[in-house]
């Protein structure tokens, strides 16, 4: 029987209590995926990780079918909360493939302060960096910062790269990766997208260009580990192509 774990919507970073920095997905391509790939008797457990708003495979028909307990769905929100579950799933499970579709947040908010704030604590230091990265006069990141504030300042830093543990922790597993750029050439897209499926040990890479999505259809390069192309023009389609990718090896 094959495992499969997927990756679905997009993660939010807190700024403050109530203000999170989010990346926008619908979690659409995932659900679709998840739907075809249930109903077929081969398949013995999904690991469906995913967050709180994304839309989600159709559950109440697997229920009624009988399927629902093949599905294991598991909400995080920020991106450390989705290291920690590939990580718990990937180390107690056999994996047979991993299709990553979930937008992840390229940075997370390390610190908010403001400009005065900064100024003050600037004027006294002997090293600007140095203040800069670790600054004493920080707002709470676990209140809500009050909206007479001015001049904030959020920092970011950068978030640990999701697909590249995959194949440390299970180099067996068959790896799904997915680069989204904006409004560039299919040549650039292709090398960009070959560059992370070379990076990461990626059987496929599918690659998709955000004008695309936005003109109402979702075109979508599939690109395999011998720089094969394969071109989809909507989700449906994708997740059917994706869906019969997955097979016992």
């Amino acid at each position: 029987m094959i495992n499969v774990v997927i990756t679905s919507g997009g993660t939010s970073e807190p700024i403050d209590r109530v203000r999170k920095i989010t990346n926008s997905s619908t979690g659409r391509l995932g659900a679709n995926i998840a739907n075809k790939l249930i109903q077929r008797e081969d398949i013995g457990k999904i690991f469906y990780i995913t967050t709180k708003k994304a839309i989600k495979p159709q559950i109440g028909v697997l229920v009624i079918s009988g399927l629902s307990k093949k599905l294991e769905i598991i909400e995080i929100e920020t991106t450390l909360e989705l290291k920690k579950a590939v990580e718990n799933v990937l180390l107690n499970n056999k994996v047979d493939y991993f299709i990553h579709a979930m937008a992840v947040s390229d940075y997370y908010v390390d610190y908010v302060s403001t400009s005065s704030k900064l100024a003050n604590e600037l004027k006294d230091s002997t090293n600007f960096e140095e203040t800069l990265k670790n600054p004493i006069n920080k707002l709470e990141k676990t209140e809500k910062i009050s909206s007479y504030e001015d001049n904030l300042i959020v920092v970011l830093k950068q978030t640990p790269k999701i697909i590249g543990l995959i194949k440390e922790i299970s180099p067996n597993t068959h790896l799904f990766g997915f680069k989204l750029l904006d409004s560039v050439s299919e040549e650039y897209l292709i090398e960009v997208a070959s560059k992370l499926r070379d990076k990461n040990n990626c059987d496929y890479v599918i690659a998709n260009d955000l004008e695309n999505i936005r003109s109402g259809n979702h075109r979508a390069l599939i690109i395999d580990k011998f720089g094969n192309i394969e071109i989809e023009e909507n989700k449906d389609n994708i997740a059917i192509n994706i869906a019969n990718k997955i097979r016992e090896v």
